[in-house]
C-alpha cells in the first residue's frame, strides 16, 4: 500500500449478533438473537489483529461506526435459506425456534421475518 492509503474493513459487529423478529405494520415481535459459536473468537482473532498493526505503527486508525440492516423475509423456508448462505449457520437460542413457530402461526395478514444484522466499518490509514 502507499502511504496515506485508507483502508476500510466492513466485518460483523464484535458484540452484537443478527436478531429475528416477526413483524408487520402495527408491531414488531422479538423472537432473539441468534447464536454461533464459532463466530466470537474469530471477530476477536480479527480485532485482535487490528490492534496488532495500528500498534505497531503500520496503520492509523482513523475511525470506527457501525450500522445495522434489516431483511424482510415473506416465509419460514426463506429464513432457513438466507441463514445458510454462510458456511456456518447460526442457530437459535433454547426455544428461540418454537417461539418465532408460534409467533408466525398467529402472525396478522402482511407480516413478515425480519433480520437485523449489526456491522462495523473501520478505516485505518497507512503509514510510511
Amino acid at each position: 500500500m502507499r502511504p496515506n492509503a485508507p483502508l476500510v474493513l466492513i466485518q460483523p459487529h464484535q458484540w452484537k449478533r443478527p436478531f429475528i423478529a416477526v413483524s408487520s405494520v402495527r408491531q414488531r415481535q422479538r423472537v432473539g438473537a441468534l447464536i454461533n459459536t464459532e463466530f466470537q473468537p474469530r471477530i476477536n482473532a480479527a480485532m485482535a489483529a487490528i490492534r496488532t498493526v495500528v500498534d505497531g505503527g503500520r496503520f492509523a486508525h482513523v475511525g470506527t461506526s457501525h450500522h445495522q440492516f434489516s431483511v424482510r423475509l415473506a416465509s419460514l423456508a426463506e429464513l432457513d435459506r438466507y441463514l445458510h448462505l454462510g458456511q456456518r449457520p447460526p442457530r437459535f437460542p433454547a426455544g428461540g425456534r418454537k417461539r418465532l413457530h408460534a409467533l408466525w402461526s398467529t402472525r396478522p395478514n402482511g407480516a413478515r421475518i425480519e433480520v437485523t444484522e449489526y456491522l462495523s466499518v473501520i478505516a485505518l490509514r497507512a503509514r510510511r
